[in-house]
């Protein structure tokens, strides 16, 4: 995730040092949260953030049952590499920022069910859950691992696509955000994350983000 791609062409040397350190600041407060969740169950405002979501009106809980499950990675990933796919023949050029962020999300992807699988960091307690469409889970097999829940794929994800429509799409950013904005409240009203594993997905983006914006300036001063 951290690797530094080559200076793309009329990128100057002071443009990629401002990237690497931006790059550099996420990395280690991506570092910073998993180091605090080998020692913790919970950090930050975990908690009290999940308490001020329990007290909601059930049909805000329908409503994110069903609008968060648009954000899983069996839905997302096929519509994300079939609208890859169909961007890149529109706009070749484009091609190599979209084959960058194709495998940001496949290694994150990875990377996220690594850290699942072996960090001591449970999903929220019963308390806080708050899914009504429990039983869905059958039409999501790959979310049947879900007792850890550091990082948020559903966040990862998110800001992901917000960031590619951010700089190669600005026209769809606004409705773009307004769903991501939903997938990372939604995930954290529903029990299905802590507000620190959404941070930690934010860090995960934030350190491919100035990378993918070089790219894009390479893009348009060639």
């Amino acid at each position: 995730m951290t690797g530094i791609p080559a200076r793309p062409e009329g990128v100057s040397r002071e443009e990629e040092r401002r990237a690497l350190l931006i790059s550099l600041g996420w990395t280690l407060i991506f570092l910073l949260l998993v180091s605090a969740l080998l020692f913790r169950d919970t950090v930050f405002l975990d908690r009290s953030v999940a308490e001020i979501f329990s007290g909601l009106p059930s049909p805000v809980y329908v409503f994110f049952s069903i609008f968060c499950r648009s954000g899983n990675v069996e839905i997302e990933l096929p519509v994300l590499f079939g609208l890859g796919w169909t961007l890149w023949r529109r706009r070749p050029e484009t091609g190599r920022v979209l084959l960058f962020l194709a495998a940001v999300l496949v290694i994150g992807t990875l990377l996220e069910h690594l850290l699942k699988m072996h960090l001591p960091r449970y999903s929220p307690p019963a308390p806080f859950q708050h899914d009504t469409l429990p039983g869905w889970a059958v039409f999501f097999p790959v979310h049947f691992h879900v007792i850890a829940s550091f990082p948020s794929g559903h966040t990862f994800r998110a800001l992901l696509i917000l960031l590619m429509v951010r700089l190669l799409y600005p026209g769809a950013f606004f409705p773009v955000l307004l769903w991501s904005t939903g997938i990372i409240v939604g995930v954290i009203v529903l029990g299905w994350h802590w507000s620190s594993d959404a941070a930690g997905s934010a860090a995960l983006v934030g350190i491919v983000w100035p990378w993918a914006g070089l790219m894009v300036r390479s893009i348009k001063k060639s």
